[in-house]
């Protein structure tokens, strides 16, 4: 069987619609339920419904959140407010304890058996976001109640609506009003995620349908993740391809799980990776159970809505509404696809849960003017994946990456093997970046500049560090052809006339080196018929990305070595 939720805000309330019909539906029939995108639909499959008079009355499927202001603690899934704050303080304490008071604070926990203070039920998480949102709002648990004391009536009105037949609203039912956190359809900086609905900018009470802001409740604790900082909030929900409720729900867990923090652009950025990474490790090219073989990761999640609230004195106002879809950079078809994604991905961010292993990215604050462009255009690649968007980002690092080198400061370069597969790919550029003309042309430029700083603060002898090359290239590619064509040709003609006085220089000394890397004519002809066929902004931005990566550890050093003929002179 099968039935479908329309998507009327175009925003992450479609999502929680869906999610929490399919949790009611699974509750009811014991088996999967399939999400499945359909356009301007979610559709949901599942095993044939039992007979009404056959259930069980179905549970509100989301806590109710119990204040000591409330008057009594009502039957069912309640969650202890005070408690679990209570539990999440102390840890938080702990962990930001140092030296005398933490072993004091270990000693006491340990007497218990435990490690550390216990953490919060995971469910506290979006029970502390809805307390900072509520003022006043208490329809959630107005409703609880109404469910859990009418479960007969309940039954009526859930057998009514599976079957089209219920009336919009049940005798005796509490006035649900809206709420911005579960129906986020307006707010200043609001980037649509689809072309605009013809939805109104704001709910008014007459047209919320109970029903449906229940479901809501229910899919918020299964997949809806909020982040909090500065008294402001950032949410994400990821919404459904065609994956089952139990693996997306699995996966939000999970995400939970990796200690992502921030209201910034690295959490959009990581969250996306991250997400994408789990689905990747969890699918049947990894020998798990999410059905990835033959596809994109997009395919399966199309994506992550982010919307963002921030505190405007005591209330909050939704201020920026985002969606951003899954990479889709190549099908996946077995595991060496997988792991292809999984060295992109951590080349970037790292790898979570190994000290140590940092990805590229982690050199970039949100503290820095100078980073945060270089963050809003990688975050405009992932929005986009066009590869211009790549390729400018690529651009901008390498800015980053010479300024910290410059400094003596800590910046991992990105690799030409994970650039490689993404540019063959994902982008069709194989016929280019493996041509020999380009591959010697864009060591050039890693001896000029990356290595040529590293060797200096060494001490040792290379070539010049050529300041400024990424920064004169982007002006000339922007004059054309001709234009580029002749700074590539200086570029070149210097960096052979170093290597030959490199040469001298170890020659003289007696060393037993071999002779210093240069570009020949032939792979110069070579790089410059590739200009004037595809154009010197592709060519050129493209030798940039790849210029300043860093090689495998077997070929770091490559700077120095090998017999040539015909160099450009």
């Amino acid at each position: 069987m099968s039935c479908h939720v329309f998507k009327k805000t175009m925003t992450y309330a479609d999502t929680l619609e869906a999610v929490g019909l399919a949790d009611l539906i699974a509750e009811l029939t014991g088996s999967r339920v399939r999400l499945k995108d359909q356009g301007e639909l979610l559709s949901l499959e599942f095993d044939e419904l039992l007979e009404p008079e056959n259930w069980l009355p179905p549970e509100p499927g989301y806590p109710f959140i119990y204040l000591e202001t409330d008057e009594e603690v009502p039957i069912g899934w309640v969650l202890d407010y005070e408690k679990e704050r209570e539990k999440a303080v102390q840890l938080q304490n702990f962990r930001r304890a140092t030296g005398k008071k933490r072993k004091e604070i270990a000693q006491v926990f340990q007497e218990q058996g435990l490690q550390e203070p216990p953490s919060p039920s995971p469910e506290y998480r979006m029970a502390n976001f809805l307390a900072s949102m509520r003022k006043g709002w208490a329809s959630d648990k107005q409703l609880y109640l109404w469910l859990k004391n009418n479960p007969e009536e309940t039954k009526k009105w859930v057998a009514g609506k599976l079957t089209g037949s219920a009336p919009p609203t049940i005798k005796g039912m509490p006035k649900i009003s809206n709420s911005q956190v579960f129906n986020p359809i307006s707010g200043k900086g609001v980037h649509r995620p689809k072309p605009d609905s013809t939805s109104p900018a704001s709910i008014s009470g007459e047209v919320i349908d109970p029903f449906a802001e229940w479901m809501k409740f229910r899919g918020a604790f299964q997949v809806m993740l909020p982040f909090g900082g500065g008294g402001s909030y950032k949410v994400l929900v990821a919404e459904p391809a065609d994956i089952s409720l139990a693996s997306l729900v699995s996966l939000t867990d999970m995400m939970r799980k990796q200690n992502l923090w921030g209201i910034g652009i690295k959490l959009d950025i990581e969250a996306l990776l991250r997400l994408t990474e789990l689905l990747i490790m969890h699918s049947d090219v990894m020998g798990k159970s999410i059905n990835l073989r033959q596809r994109r990761p997009s395919e399966i999640l199309r994506g992550l809505h982010q919307a963002y609230f921030q505190k405007m004195g005591p209330a909050h106002a939704l201020m920026n509404y985002s969606f951003t879809s899954l990479p889709s950079w190549f099908a996946i078809n077995d595991r060496r696809d997988a792991n292809a994604y999984l060295g992109i991905i951590q080349d970037f961010i790292g790898i979570k849960e190994v000290d140590g292993v940092t990805g590229c990215l982690r050199s970039l604050s949100e503290d820095r003017s100078n980073d945060i462009p270089v963050l809003q255009r990688f975050r405009k690649w992932l929005m986009t994946g066009e590869l211009k968007d790549l390729l400018e980002f690529c651009y901008r690092f390498a800015l980053h990456q010479m300024e910290r080198l410059g400094k003596k400061e800590w910046v991992k370069a990105l690799s030409t093997e994970n650039l490689s597969v993404l540019f063959e790919r994902g982008y069709n550029m194989k016929e280019i970046i493996n041509s020999e003309g380009f591959q010697s042309v864009a060591r050039a430029i890693r001896n000029a500049t990356i290595y040529a700083l590293y060797f200096q603060g060494q001490g040792q002898r290379s070539h010049e560090v050529h300041y400024g090359l990424a920064q004169k290239w982007k002006q000339k590619i922007k004059g054309g052809n001709a234009e580029f064509i002749s700074a590539l040709c200086e570029f070149v003609q210097q960096y052979n006339w170093e290597s030959e006085n490199l040469d001298k220089v170890a020659a003289d000394s007696g060393s037993n080196v071999k002779r210093h890397h240069k570009v020949r004519v032939s792979e110069l002809d070579e790089i410059i018929s590739f200009i004037n066929d595809k154009g010197a902004e592709l060519i050129g931005m493209l030798l940039l990305a790849y210029g300043y990566a860093r090689t495998p550890k077997q070929d770091a050093l490559e700077q120095e070595i090998e017999y040539e003929t015909e160099e450009v002179s």
